[in-house]
């Protein structure tokens, strides 16, 4: 194993590249086409995902790097795991793979 791994994504950036990779098409096709209100009801659940995999309660660079995208200096493991979900959600709806075809 290499030591010089990092464990957990350290930014935002690392943590939406990591879930992307993660994700199935369907999934990613489901979250593109999310509401702002149902990105809020997937924190719930997702966001637990997201606290637990990625340490958020004693990952200081991924939280420094989320008090930084929201503007401020403290920030929750909650909110900071819906400010990755969000990105996440941004980087879904300017993909042009993932439009719903009616």
């Amino acid at each position: 194993m290499d030591g010089s791994k990092q464990l957990f994504p350290g930014n935002i950036d690392e943590a939406v590249a990591k879930l992307l990779s993660e994700l199935s098409f369907k999934d990613k096709t489901k979250i593109a086409n999310m509401s702002e209100v149902g990105l809020i009801k997937l924190n719930i659940s997702y966001g637990i995902y997201i606290r637990n995999e990625f340490r958020l309660w004693g990952n200081e660079s991924m939280l420094a790097s989320c008090g930084a995208y929201a503007g401020v200096n403290e920030i929750s493991p909650e909110q900071a795991s819906y400010i990755i979900i969000k990105e996440l959600w941004e980087k879904l709806q300017n993909s042009n793979v993932l439009k719903v075809v009616k």
